[in-house]
């Protein structure tokens, strides 16, 4: 039986601004498969960018537990779930926020740079293997600022799968793409999600972008309100 990388169970976040407490996510119980591209989806200030910070372990949650690979971490110290975010996950943004200082295979490499790994040649290989994978092997003496914006998001991508993550959190990466460059980022991240070994989860208000999910699930108002895996959304 497949073991979930990521659970949610109970998961609720509340914000106050020193007088009112307001909820933003309801009681959130959820499991993340490896093998699975998932996709939440909902309008502006329905909890989903919220959720997937929580699931990022970046917020923490106001009630609930958050497990990783069977391992509790909702209570962990800051240090320690630094530690857990560098080892266990990638992330790609709604920009790719490249360091125009390096050029593309430098901007892959120095995740691994930051936290202290030496950025050796058996390293640089993996990163244009990386690259070549995603087409972009004929640039990797690029410039940032020759690069469009499509070249940039799987850059980015190869950068967040370069420490070979559990978990690759995207947080509506093709948003300020055009349509061709979108379908090409989409496609390399849908065969990404075919890897058994890593969970991979995005979050947009797009449903063009609904076709790729294996999973989708849709929030409202901080609540879910619908998720394909469920046997009623499969009989609806």
């Amino acid at each position: 039986m497949i073991q979930p990388i990521l659970q949610l169970e109970s998961v609720t976040r509340d914000f106050s601004d020193g007088r009112t407490i307001r909820r933003v996510l309801y009681k959130t119980d959820m499991s993340i498969f490896p093998g699975e591209f998932t996709i939440i989806a909902g309008p502006s200030g329905s909890g989903k960018t919220t959720l997937l910070t929580i699931m990022g372990l970046i917020l923490k949650p106001t009630e609930g537990e958050i497990s990783i690979q069977n391992e509790r971490v909702t209570h962990l110290p800051e240090n320690r779930l630094a530690t857990v975010r560098q080892q266990k996950y990638g992330f790609v943004f709604q920009q790719a926020e490249l360091l125009p200082a390096l050029n593309v295979i430098e901007n892959v490499v120095v995740a691994s740079g930051i936290q202290g790994q030496k950025v050796s040649a058996g390293l640089r290989k993996k990163a244009a293997e990386l690259l070549d994978g995603f087409g972009m092997g004929d640039c990797l003496s690029m410039t940032t600022q020759q690069l469009s914006g499509g070249q940039k998001q799987r850059v980015a991508i190869a950068r967040a799968l370069i420490n070979a993550p559990a978990l690759l959190l995207c947080d509506e990466p093709t948003s300020a793409l055009d349509s061709e460059s979108s379908t090409i980022v989409l496609d390399a991240l849908k065969q990404l999600s075919k890897d058994t070994t890593r969970g991979l989860i995005m979050v947009t208000h797009d449903p063009r972008v609904f076709p790729y999910a294996d999973r989708l699930i849709k929030i409202e108002n901080g609540s879910i309100v619908y998720d394909s895996r469920s046997q009623g959304a499969q009989e609806a």
